[in-house]
């Protein structure tokens, strides 16, 4: 298969941002929060998420991932991780310091934006554990590259690694891709519900939030 899975780069970012713009820009809830923003915007603000992931990261377990078709060099999916971790007092103090604020380009949908990701986070805290947990922050796969078992690749790398360790994981999962997590042995413990119609959406759209206990589901290792 001329695929393989690689630790992730910041010097991949501009291809990561814009797999990650594809894979969101026709979901029901995400893709309606930039729709009259301009496309170059849109990258830079994609850029920026993905440059301050890779900044943070040694304070906030993240991992990163991508996907490269060898044939081509070219990278077609990427993952954001969050491994549990522990952090010592002076760590602490620099997270305690960290700029959090989210900042938006003209023609952002903010009242949507803002709705929607503070009920991702209240229930994110309720649900997963930075200390224990492993949580499947981001996964996106190029959309022509979709149906080719690249998501599930991604997926195995960190669950191995939670099987491993015996520790749950948690994810949050659109109608699209539920069905993967739950092959994964993911099941769903809570909802977010988000009516799109004042929002230009065509009804109302669920984010399922879910837990995989270790070994669940297809095996990751062996």
């Amino acid at each position: 298969m001329p695929f393989q899975v690689l630790p992730s780069e910041p010097s991949d970012i501009p291809e990561v941002a814009i797999i990650f713009h594809e894979a969101f820009k026709d979901d029901p809830i995400l893709g309606r929060f930039m729709v009259d923003v301009p496309p170059d915007r849109k990258h830079d603000y994609d850029k920026k998420f993905w440059e301050k992931s890779f900044a943070q990261a040694p304070l906030m377990g993240s991992v990163f991932h991508k996907v490269v078709d060898t044939d081509t060099g070219k990278t077609v999916a990427a993952a954001k991780w969050k491994y549990p971790y522990t952090l010592t007092a002076e760590q602490k103090a620099e997270k305690a310091k960290l700029d959090l604020s989210r900042t938006y380009p003209e023609g952002t949908n903010v009242e949507l934006y803002e709705h929607f990701f503070n009920l991702i986070d209240s229930n994110r805290k309720k649900y997963c554990d930075d200390e224990k947990d492993y949580f499947l922050h981001v996964l996106v796969v190029t959309p022509e590259y979709q149906r080719r078992g690249l998501g599930g690749m991604l997926i195995r790398e960190g669950l191995a690694n939670a099987d491993r360790d015996n520790a749950r994981a948690y994810v949050e999962a659109s109608a699209k891709g539920l069905e993967l997590y739950k092959r994964f042995g993911w099941k769903t413990v809570d909802e977010i519900v988000i009516d799109m119609r004042p929002h230009g959406g065509g009804r109302i759209e669920t984010e399922e939030l879910l837990i995989r206990q270790p070994g669940a589901g297809i095996v990751t290792t062996g």
